[in-house]
């Protein structure tokens, strides 16, 4: 009877010991990924494939309508963009870069909506190209970023008052659909933003994972939930999340499904400045492989629960952001009748419009003829 006792307690304390040191273990990869999501100035390996892709040069300003600006988030970071204002007062495009890319990356598409006619308002996210080198959180303290940058954007001599449009991409556009309602803001454009933090987290983990394996690619890993892999991640990225608050005290998680009632309980807010809910254009590949179709149609339904007028511009594509990839004119169409309902179409004339966007395709084709047959570019 002792010796049996004796080996029950030896166990329970192995058993013990076991747990408690994969309860260590789990914090230190937990500790491990987070120093590595949040880490300043870094690029993904897999940026080119998610980089939404357009022709370089174009309609970008004169030195003389270029400003660079340097401004500071509410909570202390220094952020550095750029303003490209047209000759004479008009509304103001916002663009908003993804998660581990630059403004810089979007400098094409700047150059398409200044050709249209708007100002256009680039700037960098915490840990992002020129600005600050502090930590990064994948949206949750970004949104005092965009905040920063819609005030200097509004303070612009250029600026038409409550004429500012968002065109996220990725992360850029989830931070938007975080930060608004603003008075400032008549429409956003949110191409591909997440709607669980924590799934596309999961995800981006899987990716390296079958990287490192050279096994099955990360959108397959990540509907495989109940595999062995998937559980040890959605693990460690749940301690992650603790480990992240325990450091800066306030959480990374985010759902966007929730935050449509947010908007609707600000607007009904009496010292709310009066306006209706913001137009949203959402734009999603239905075969994106870091974000299910699923989750978008989520936040569809959402909108349409609280009030806020979504239209929806899907394409049968399969990489994140590959809605321009998968017909540029058809993608610039949509964003220019988007745009020009909220924000007025009394820019210029539609026939300069039109032949500035024929030029775009032009050269847009031009570009990915010279790729696909390289020695048409020395010809």
């Amino acid at each position: 009877m002792q010796k049996r006792r004796f080996w029950i307690t030896g166990a329970a304390v192995g058993a013990g010991g076991l747990g408690l040191a994969a309860a260590c273990g789990a914090v230190i990869v937990a500790s491990r990924l987070i120093d590595e999501f949040i880490k300043p100035h870094r690029s993904l390996a897999e940026e080119q494939e998610w980089r939404i892709s357009l022709t370089e040069g174009g309609f970008e300003p004169p030195p003389s309508r270029h400003r660079s600006l340097t401004f500071c988030a509410a909570d202390g970071p220094r952020l550095r963009g750029d303003f490209w204002a047209q000759p004479q007062p008009a509304p103001t495009m916002v663009i908003c870069h993804g998660y581990r890319t630059a403004s810089m990356h979007l400098h094409p598409l700047a150059a398409l909506e200044y050709a249209l006619g708007y100002n256009v308002m680039l700037f960098d996210f915490r840990g992002h190209g020129e600005s600050e080198s502090v930590f990064t959180s994948g949206g949750t303290a970004e949104v005092n970023d965009l905040l920063a940058a819609l005030t200097v954007a509004s303070q612009q001599p250029e600026t038409l008052p409550g004429k500012i449009c968002i065109h996220g991409f990725s992360m850029g556009a989830s931070i938007a659909l975080l930060a608004l309602p603003h008075y400032e803001v008549a429409a956003l454009i949110a191409d591909s933003p997440y709607v669980y933090f924590d799934e596309i987290l999961r995800r981006l983990v899987g990716y390296r994972y079958a990287l490192s394996q050279r096994d099955a690619p990360a959108k397959q890993l990540s509907y495989q939930a109940h595999t062995p892999a998937a559980l040890i991640i959605r693990a460690i990225i749940a301690v992650g999340f603790l480990v992240f608050r325990m450091r800066f005290g306030y959480p990374l998680k985010n759902r966007l499904d929730t935050r449509f009632k947010h908007w609707k309980t600000m607007l009904e807010k009496p010292f709310h400045p009066s306006r209706p809910p913001t137009p949203v254009l959402l734009i999603q590949a239905m075969g994106d492989e870091l974000i299910p179709i699923e989750h978008t149609c989520q936040l569809v339904a959402r909108a349409k629960k609280y009030g806020v007028p979504m239209e929806v511009y899907f394409v049968d594509h399969a990489t994140h952001c590959g809605a321009f990839k998968h017909n540029p004119q058809q993608y610039i169409a949509v964003l220019q009748h988007f745009v020009a309902h909220h924000l007025g179409d009394d820019l210029m004339t539609n026939a300069v419009q039109e032949r500035r966007i024929l030029d775009f395709l032009y050269r847009q084709a031009q570009q990915e003829s010279a790729a696909s047959f390289p020695l048409l570019s020395v010809l």
